[in-house]
């Protein structure tokens, strides 16, 4: 990052005014001084608490500002990840968390503190990290066959689903991995995650990109006919909650037959207006909710 705001220290003129004094708090500590004497600001280990204590106060337009900026920084020829940008993507989606819980919630507090953590810019296109604390969908290929959902839509399917810590889940439609991401952050340690994709490519991206989430298991695969599939994969066998992130025009047979009693199913419905539907089993018989009109991409198996 750029210079400390005191008047001794050089200021980064590349970064326009209402950063520098968060410039001051992320190096907090950890300034040096050169041998010719001036002080400078070295590189952060770590960003401090004072760091987003004063991201936090910055005005949500000003936060989007900068991570507008680093996108743009991002686009040009050889350029690699600005070492501020997960900081200032989290700070954006501060509002992002704020927005949700007051026009949807109540949410469990583990489900937003999972959208706030879980750094969506890493599960989008580089050319889209400037909107990645937006609460919208974003493409994930040029054909619009693969999206990774608003942040919202996968809140409502967990809370459907009751999803909570030490919970296993089965997530059918892998994309990034965002979902995957979000449902490790609230299962926590304890919990585990099969996700299953259909598209290789995801498949591979969202493989690497979960690569430091232990308890996330990315399988290639036709989620329609992957019920086999799930008892198959040690610690999630007993999974009792499975979310489906593409619409379908009805839920498969195979689906419900695996799905254990005390079970709960959250999937998008519908060939033409879509509903989310949440299938529970209990004591062995099937009840079907609905929780009212989404829009999801259509279901990819030939199957």
């Amino acid at each position: 990052m750029g210079g400390r705001s005191s008047s001794n220290a050089p200021v980064d003129k590349g970064r326009t005014a209402p950063y520098v004094h968060l410039d001051a708090a992320a190096h907090e500590g950890v300034c040096a001084r050169r041998p010719e004497g001036p002080l400078v600001a070295s590189s952060p280990v770590l960003f401090t608490v004072a760091f987003r204590r004063e991201m936090a106060r910055l005005p949500a337009a000003q936060r989007q500002e900068w991570l507008t900026a680093l996108a743009l920084k991002m686009r040009e020829p050889g350029a690699g990840e600005p070492l501020e940008l997960a900081e200032v993507a989290r700070g954006c989606r501060l509002s992002l968390v704020e927005a949700i819980a007051k026009q949807l919630g109540p949410f469990d507090t583990h489900q937003l503190n999972a959208v706030l953590e879980v750094p969506r810019e890493r599960f989008v296109r580089r050319e889209d990290v400037g909107r990645s604390a937006d609460d919208t969908p974003l493409p994930l290929d040029g054909t619009g066959l693969a999206t990774i959902s608003a942040p919202h839509a996968y809140l409502l399917s967990y809370r459907l689903l009751r999803l909570a810590p030490g919970d296993s889940l089965v997530e059918l439609g892998t994309g990034s991995g965002y979902g995957a991401a979000l449902a490790a952050a609230i299962v926590g340690p304890k919990g585990r995650v099969l996700t299953i994709e259909i598209d290789a490519a995801l498949a591979r991206w969202a493989r690497d990109t979960l690569r430091d989430e232990p308890n996330v298991t990315v399988l290639d695969g036709d989620a329609v006919s992957s019920a086999a599939q799930w008892g198959e994969v040690r610690d999630v066998r007993d999974a009792q909650k499975v979310v489906v992130t593409f619409a379908v025009d009805a839920v498969p047979r195979p689906w419900l037959e695996a799905l254990r009693d005390g079970g709960r199913l959250v999937a998008p419905v519908g060939k033409t207006e879509q509903r989310l539907v949440l299938v529970e089993r209990r004591r062995g018989v099937l009840v079907e909710t609905d929780h009212g009109a989404v829009r999801y991409v259509k279901n990819r198996s030939t199957r």
